[in-house]
């Protein structure tokens, strides 16, 4: 048990230590929330074999620190997961799919807690809180009845309602492997498959495997373009990796693709230096590491498949199997392989 969660925290500082582009704070009611990049730092195994077992606390009156527009705040799940569903995903999804990103905050929630409570004090810009509002290190959050009406309008009242009874209906619900809550991340939209975490991340974790995954292009950034002129691609490039050879035709500076089973970019040669995906995704602001390319004598042109990185919950696969008349319990098992659904006592 204690090495499957070690996997988890190395996992989780790979993507801590990488800067990721994220899907956006869903500040508009058809616009799914951020990838969830989080950013727990690796704990020493020594503390991962200490002997703790996990405190299974994760019901509507636990309380958690949340860094807040620059001030620390403590709430409890109940008045905390509203804000971060309103803000991650849209409240017009289907219920089961609502419920299901609402289980897998509350294990995030939980997992971060643990890490603390394992003895792995939060990154120091969290001031001490255990979670940030900040999407690129933990998950987005807003006031969800001072915000309400901006983002809903006449649907305010209906979507509140329908974001509460979320939480609630999943209230002490969390998502664990071996007895410990799990990494549970998410994004906007898979391609067809979801990637796995080590074809992201390089951390080989049981229950962030590669899935198939439906209704992906139902997202409106589910397919993308981004056009870079040679120039700026070279000078952005160059930055990073000086010893790049980027003088001959720019149709012949990428060679030697290496793709996930989901279609994802593991790594590339680029200039001759071999570069993550992930890497080429942060650098030029892509929607995903699932990419071609096609060139004009000064252009290079980036054809993007999916809207985050693509491991955990597929909030729009959520959406579809929703729609298809599957539970949220089977949206959890489905993206997050092994798990078992455990409630709080």
């Amino acid at each position: 048990m204690k090495r499957i969660f070690m996997m988890g925290l190395i996992l989780l500082g790979a993507v801590y230590l990488m800067p990721f582009v994220t899907a956006g704070s869903s500040v508009s009611p058809d616009d799914p929330g951020t990838d969830v990049d989080t950013v727990p730092e690796s704990i020493a195994e020594e503390i991962m074999n200490s002997g703790k077992n996990q405190s299974g606390d994760w019901d509507k009156d636990t309380k958690v620190t949340v860094l807040i527009s620059g001030e620390v705040r403590e709430m409890t799940l109940e008045n905390y997961l509203p804000g971060v569903l309103a803000a991650e995903i849209p409240a017009s999804f289907p219920d089961e799919a609502l419920k299901a990103q609402a289980v897998a905050a509350r294990t995030y929630v939980m997992y971060k807690k643990r890490l603390v409570e394992l003895g792995s004090a939060p990154p120091e810009s969290h001031k001490g809180a255990v979670l940030c509002d900040d999407p690129k290190h933990c998950k987005a959050y807003i006031d969800i009845n001072a915000k309400a009406e901006e983002l809903w309008g006449s649907k305010a009242d209906e979507y509140v309602k329908k974001i509460t009874d979320a939480v609630k209906a999943t209230d002490g619900m969390a998502a664990t492997y071996q007895n410990e809550p799990i990494a549970a991340v998410f994004h906007a939209a898979s391609s067809p498959k979801t990637e796995s975490a080590a074809d992201v991340w390089g951390a080989d974790t049981p229950y962030l495997k590669s899935v198939d995954s439906p209704g992906g292009e139902a997202s409106p950034k589910y397919s993308a373009t981004v056009e870079v002129p040679d120039t700026e691609f070279r000078e952005k490039f160059l930055k990073k990796y000086p010893d790049a050879k980027l003088d001959a035709p720019i149709n012949t500076w990428f060679k030697a693709s290496i793709r996930s089973e989901a279609g994802g970019i593991i790594s590339v040669e680029v200039g001759g230096v071999r570069v993550s995906g992930t890497v080429i995704r942060e650098m030029f602001a892509l929607n995903s590491t699932n990419f071609t390319l096609s060139f004009t004598e000064n252009t290079i042109t980036f054809h993007t498949t999916g809207y985050g990185h693509g491991v955990g919950l597929s909030q729009y696969g959520a959406r579809q199997m929703a729609l298809d008349g599957k539970t949220w319990e089977d949206i959890i098992k489905w993206y997050y392989q092994g798990v078992t659904i455990t409630k709080e006592g």
